[in-house]
């Protein structure tokens, strides 16, 4: 989480319960990749917390790097991909699933590019007040458009779900990335993270409510 190192772990931790506590309402095994979407957040919430043990020093200098690339793997490299599939598997409206799938598609080339990237590119992670910035070398035009086609599977998935609470979710982390690049656009990237796992806890209710299994 962006804020500090307490925080981090402790909507790690919370995430963890929400995560099994939402697998335990699946009704079918489709349903087994959006039930863990908090369990993934949780996962994401350690590795920045021990990001923030790093850069102050609690860590061993040399474990610093590999924190910041398990962070970086799982906002860069999991989210593509993970979220429209597991989109794909709880849609339940035939004509809304080839959609679904090219944005599969999309997600792959973004995981891809990104997986890239973290291995021929350094990142640095630094401390701004209250936040961890994430230098990217990357060229400025480039990030843009990767960051346009990142929100294609990431949010666009959620919001063209004929489910209408997961659309009413994806609404939410639509919001929260506009509110972190108009008000946190140093930190983006740990800032909505944070927003976006919070919202994941909507992930229970979604499961709690749902009255037919996904197929």
């Amino acid at each position: 989480m962006c804020f500090s190192t307490t925080a981090s772990f402790a909507a790690g931790t919370l995430l963890s319960g929400i995560g099994i506590l939402s697998l335990k309402k699946i009704q079918t095994r489709s349903q087994i990749p959006f039930a863990a979407i908090p369990l993934v957040f949780a996962t994401q919430q350690f590795f920045e917390g021990f990001v923030w043990l790093g850069l102050l020093g609690d860590l061993p200098p040399n474990y610093l790097p590999i924190a910041v690339t398990a962070f970086l793997i799982m906002a860069m490299v999991v989210w593509p991909l993970f979220v429209p599939i597991s989109m794909l598997l709880m849609e339940t409206n035939p004509k809304r699933k080839p959609v679904l799938k090219l944005f599969c598609g999309i997600g792959f080339l973004v995981s891809l590019l990104s997986v890239i990237y973290l291995i021929t590119r350094n990142s640095i992670a630094t401390i701004n007040p209250f936040h961890i910035h994430y230098e990217l070398e990357v060229n400025y035009n480039l990030k843009i458009t990767l960051g346009v086609f990142y929100l294609i599977p990431t949010i666009v998935s959620q919001l063209i779900s004929s489910n209408k609470r997961i659309a009413i979710m994806g609404s939410l982390v639509l919001s929260s990335y506009l509110i972190s690049v108009f008000f946190f656009n140093d930190t983006v990237l740990s800032v909505w993270c944070f927003f976006s796992a919070i919202i994941s806890v909507m992930i229970y209710y979604v499961l709690a409510k749902a009255k037919v299994p996904a197929k």
